[in-house]
């Protein structure tokens, strides 16, 4: 019963309305205006949205990246940590091409969160993802801080015309940051 009741307390986001906005948003993958966050109408997930995050293969390594600085408004007395991404996009990899997808996010003064994907070519498909990374790791109750996410794509091997990109053919959304909230200690 009382796992019952602590599972409840992460699905349940606070009262009244939950808002996202762009502190920042810096990187070669995401130049101003390709990329887009909002927040899902039930609070429990956002997207992030990139419409110009592509790295072409230049016969050597190529990479590109982008750190967005997210603030997250809420109620009092509630908090939040990530539990669990979906991270997609689309991957042309020439035989002995490798594609790496990275991600993390953080909040200041806390653990940075990583993960690693990397797909071996030859390969020319839709690729998703979904990372669980320990959910008992929430931002500060008292002094907010703005959540960073980055985001990172690479293609490395001789093969110029392989590359990847942050979305899907199928102009499907990119990332879904799931939330996992938390009450705060009175």
């Amino acid at each position: 019963m009382l796992a019952v009741v602590v599972l409840l307390a992460f699905l349940v986001p606070p009262p009244g309305p939950v808002t996202i906005d762009v502190e920042s948003l810096s990187g070669s993958g995401c130049p101003a205006g390709s990329a887009t966050v909002a927040m899902s109408g039930d609070n429990q997930a956002f997207t992030v949205t990139y419409s110009d995050f592509l790295v072409q293969g230049n016969g050597g390594e190529a990479k590109k990246s982008c750190t967005i600085a997210l603030r997250i408004t809420h109620a009092a007395g509630y908090t939040f940590g990530i539990a669990a991404t979906d991270h997609r996009g689309f991957a042309h990899l020439a035989e002995g091409v490798k594609g790496t997808q990275r991600s993390s996010y953080r909040f200041p003064g806390f653990p940075t969160r990583h993960s690693t994907h990397v797909y071996q070519g030859p390969m020319s498909d839709n690729w998703q993802v979904t990372d669980t990374p320990d959910v008992t790791q929430h931002g500060p109750c008292k002094d907010r801080k703005p959540l960073t996410v980055e985001a990172e794509l690479k293609v490395a091997g001789k093969g110029s015309a392989s590359f990847m990109t942050m979305d899907s053919t199928d102009s499907s959304v990119s990332t879904t940051f799931r939330i996992a909230w938390k009450k705060c200690a009175e």
